[in-house]
């Protein structure tokens, strides 16, 4: 499970209530026992993948409205968590909610999104908030 706390907070408002709901719906997935989990997945995993592109396709027009300078390289990063997602997605079509599909997908959703909000969005965010109150 995530616990939301200061160390994944961006402090740019839009990014951090997606980021809340990203991790709530990554919780409940985490927290369905097996049954639940092979009646729900795969109504999770499609609201995982449809949010998490919004999302994505949210910080990346901020990325472009001001102008960051690591634009290319944080996109990249969305790029690969998607890669990973589909192939998690493809997995999970093709074979069912298997015990190894449903903790692949939990340990890379938890590990990724937290390295990725402590250490890619904070730096992104800090560029963006300073640039946002100039403007």
């Amino acid at each position: 499970m995530i616990q939301w706390d200061e160390s994944l907070t961006t402090g740019v408002k839009e990014i951090d209530k997606q980021h809340k709901e990203i991790i709530s719906r990554i919780n409940k997935l985490i927290s369905m026992t097996d049954t639940e989990k092979e009646l729900e997945i795969d109504k999770m995993l499609r609201f995982l993948g449809g949010y998490v592109i919004d999302h994505f396709n949210h910080e990346e027009e901020y990325m472009i409205k001001y102008q960051y300078p690591d634009y290319d390289q944080h996109k990249g990063e969305h790029i690969k968590f998607l890669k990973n997602y589909s192939s998690l997605k493809k997995l999970f079509d093709s074979e069912g909610a298997s015990s190894l599909i449903i903790n692949a997908t939990e340990r890379q959703a938890v590990e990724w999104l937290v390295k990725h909000i402590q250490q890619e969005d904070k730096k992104m965010a800090t560029f963006l908030n300073s640039k946002m109150k100039k403007t």
